[in-house]
């Protein structure tokens, strides 16, 4: 078994340790117990961290995870350096916050490293609104996205708004994610997406995350582990066997199902006996949709 995430908060969440805590969701040794070859890291800025102290944030996280990243580990910037005798880590933003109303600092990051963004979290920044905020991305958002677009950085769409998605969709022709987002049908809560959405994620061959927080799966009186087969069912029937995956938000969640990256081998089972998933479609979910997303993409 081989498995890709598209979202965790473990270098954020565990400073001190993001490598080895014995308290994180993600570890690097479980990850690799269960076949773990590629993890996208999210450097997520809190919101009462905005301005020159977002930017600095950010920065700091890059070189807390240079400094501790292990020789076994691979630090992705470009599909050429993806090595599957090693753990690709590929960094990303969890919010523009910390490129303030810069277009430089896009730059910046891009040189540090970062190869993705989350253009928002659930609230308001220079390039645009979350979730719970009313409007969709700025001018200089929309500036963004195309140059994101240029510089073959990945265009992350996860926590944001309706308005915010189709500005993405008018301001570029490129493959995006929606890293750690579930389906609307089955949980309707405003960060899981509406069916126009996942289909437009299709049609550009872009990926979507299954998320495992325990509300954006469903409500906690309900069999949670069901419900995640009931989204990854929803997304097949969809059409969405190419482009879905894992994107769990290890340590940036407080409840779920699955209590960390080892009990990956049990959702594969899970979807097994209740879906009835060949192998090849099972290959896909768990590690090929995202790593060939990366190795198209960057």
């Amino acid at each position: 078994m081989k498995v890709a995430d598209a979202h965790c908060d473990t270098l954020t969440a565990f400073e001190d340790n993001p490598f080895y805590s014995a308290k994180s969701h993600w570890n690097l040794d479980k990850f690799q117990s269960v076949g773990g070859l590629l993890q996208f890291f999210a450097i997520f800025t809190p919101e009462r961290i905005n301005g020159d102290s977002a930017l600095a944030f950010a920065f700091r996280h890059i070189g807390n995870f240079l400094a501790k990243k292990p020789d076994n580990v691979v630090h992705v910037q470009s599909k050429n350096d993806l090595d599957e005798d090693k753990v690709n880590i590929l960094l990303s933003l969890e919010g523009a916050s910390p490129i303030v109303n810069d277009i430089n600092n896009l730059y910046a990051f891009y040189k540090a490293g970062i190869r993705a963004m989350t253009l928002t979290w659930n609230h308001r920044n220079f390039v645009g609104d979350g979730v719970y905020e009313e409007y969709g991305l700025t001018n200089f958002g929309k500036d963004v996205v195309k140059e994101m677009e240029r510089i073959n950085m990945i265009i992350d769409v996860s926590h944001l708004n309706v308005n915010g998605f189709d500005d993405v969709c008018k301001a570029t022709d490129k493959a995006f994610i929606a890293s750690h987002s579930n389906s609307n049908i089955i949980c309707p809560v405003p960060r899981n997406l509406f069916d126009y959405q996942i289909q437009e994620i299709i049609n550009r061959k872009g990926f979507i995350g299954i998320n495992l927080y325990s509300e954006f799966l469903g409500n906690n009186d309900e069999n949670l582990r069901f419900k995640f087969v009931r989204h990854v069912e929803h997304f097949l029937n969809l059409g969405a066997e190419d482009i879905i995956g894992f994107g769990a938000d290890y340590d940036g969640i407080d409840a779920s199902p699955f209590i960390g990256v080892e009990t990956y081998p049990e959702m594969i089972e899970l979807l097994i006996s209740e879906l009835k998933l060949s192998d090849e479609i099972i290959e896909k979910f768990s590690f090929k949709n995202l790593y060939n997303f990366v190795a198209n993409n960057l």
